[in-house]
């Protein structure tokens, strides 16, 4: 079996995470109507972030009075949101549990480094982290197969993409139905924006 993709992607955020704070849009606004989504659902409940990074989801949902958990794989984002004073666990969505029960998990551009099996997985543990009718909401490049890609921080970074039937499928099968799916054009891709309920 050969090395997880993920271990390089994870290196390349550890090594280069000042870059992609410097190279990335602190919270377009698709972003930020998404995120508004999601506090309307939500309201003053409890949100599990998973890959915080920078932190700027949580710092906007907070805002609109959502209490969220901050939480990432690599270390380098970890400390910067503990040295800016915020509480953040050290957590790995291939592998570590969740814990909850949160009224919601959030997982903006993340999930999207799984693959489809580590997805199934990561989805499996978020709906046992929710109760039923918590909410998972989850953004994924839209498209076919699997690429590596050095845009942004010079450094590579492992994608899978994915269609609308076949996510749906998936989130049926681990317990999420479908309330809102969008098709929205980023920069560079274009995005699936989802959010499910806990069945």
């Amino acid at each position: 079996m050969g090395a997880d993709p993920n271990d390089a992607t994870l290196a390349a955020y550890q090594a280069s995470a000042d870059r992609y704070i410097e190279r990335s849009a602190a919270l377009p606004p698709e972003g930020r109507s998404y995120l508004d989504r999601l506090a309307d659902l939500v309201g003053h409940g409890h949100v599990l972030e998973l890959g915080s990074g920078p932190g700027w989801d949580a710092a906007y949902l907070e805002q609109r009075g959502v209490r969220v958990t901050r939480s990432d794989a690599t270390p380098a984002f970890v400390d910067r949101l503990r040295e800016a004073g915020h509480g953040v666990r050290l957590l790995d969505v291939r592998c570590d549990d969740f814990g909850g029960p949160y009224g919601a998990v959030l997982a903006n551009a993340v999930l999207l480094h799984l693959s489809r099996d580590q997805m199934r997985d990561a989805l499996h543990r978020a709906r046992r982290a929710v109760s039923v009718g918590g909410l998972l909401a989850v953004t994924l490049k839209e498209g076919d197969g699997e690429q590596w890609s050095a845009v942004k921080l010079d450094r590579p970074r492992h994608f899978t993409y994915w269609r609308e039937p076949a996510l749906r499928h998936v989130l049926d099968d681990t317990g999420w139905q479908v309330t809102y799916l969008a098709h929205v054009d980023g920069r560079a891709d274009r995005w699936l924006h989802v959010i499910a309920c806990a069945i």
